[in-house]
């Protein structure tokens, strides 16, 4: 007979099968969808991928602070199967309000529409004491593309018709890129954009700043992070590259300037492995998570 094959390492091997979401503080969901990318798609192949090469980082943070204190369980993939976006988006929301209501998720997508569910999973539970970081190349305010409203491009506009979330709660983090749609959307609205631009001349710490006075009165705050938010030089994999993004360095900095927010869970999306070098997309969105952990939870 031959050897059994052993289960993967997952998370820096802080994965613990036996746990439940309940028992953790940290707990994993994959999103393999992306239909409704509007270009190149491949972000379906992003949770396995990044989960594949979580084992290989020993469970520290780049600063040395251990992150063994921390249960993580990962529970695996909700697939969309042959669902309508509409019903596998239902069935994210129910599973996501259960595990905002049991630790702090970490959603990996699949493209960014995947978002929509979780924002609305997370207005049901903290309504409009909730605050939004959304790091991203694109603010995602189109109305449709292509002919479908919940495209990837269209996630921040959703939730904005939905009424729960007040939209100057919404801090839009890294913007070098609008559409036609998304600028008529705008007008005489207040909107909390922080262009790639302004933060190459301000900085990183300021940005930080203007974050953190915009959600200082949020009880509860969310972290979205498209992959696209850095340069493709940094992240090639990904369905919708624009050019003048952040490194990874920067990321991270930024990330660690804004800890101290009641940050209540996470997503990174847009990762689309066939589209990448040498991993380099994944291994930055896998160090971004963990990263956040160590910057976010307890000791």
């Amino acid at each position: 007979m031959g050897e059994r094959s052993k289960e993967p390492i997952l998370w820096n091997g802080l994965h613990d099968k036996h746990l439940k979401p309940e028992q953790a503080d940290i707990a994993v969901l994959g999103l393999p969808f992306d239909r409704a990318s509007s270009f190149r798609k491949g972000a379906a192949e992003g949770p396995d991928r990044i989960r594949s090469i979580s084992g290989h980082i020993p469970p520290t943070t780049e600063e040395g602070s251990s992150l063994e204190h921390l249960k993580v369980v990962d529970t695996g993939n909700l697939a969309p199967g042959d669902h309508s976006q509409e019903d596998y988006f239902a069935a994210v929301e129910e599973k996501a309000s259960e595990l905002f209501n049991s630790c702090f998720p970490t959603f990996i997508g699949g493209d960014h529409s995947v978002a929509i569910p979780l924002l609305r999973a997370a207005t049901g539970i903290w309504g409009d004491s909730l605050g939004v970081i959304h790091l991203d190349a694109h603010l995602d305010l189109c109305d449709e593309i292509d002919g479908n409203c919940l495209s990837h491009g269209c996630t921040h506009r959703r939730i904005a018709e939905e009424g729960k979330l007040p939209f100057e709660q919404v801090c839009f983090v890294g913007i070098r890129s609008f559409e036609k749609q998304e600028l008529q959307f705008l007008e005489g609205r207040r909107a909390n954009i922080i262009s790639a631009a302004e933060i190459y001349r301000e900085g990183l710490s300021s940005t930080a700043q203007k974050v953190r006075r915009r959600l200082e009165h949020c009880r509860a705050v969310y972290l979205t992070l498209d992959i696209d938010f850095l340069d493709p030089a940094t992240a090639p994999g990904t369905g919708t590259p624009k050019p003048g993004g952040f490194t990874s360095r920067e990321l991270l900095t930024l990330l660690q300037d804004l800890a101290g927010l009641p940050l209540v869970g996470m997503d990174v999306v847009e990762v689309s492995p066939s589209l990448d070098q040498n991993d380099i997309t994944s291994f930055a969105a896998q160090r971004a998570i963990t990263e956040t952990w160590g910057y976010f939870l307890p000791k």
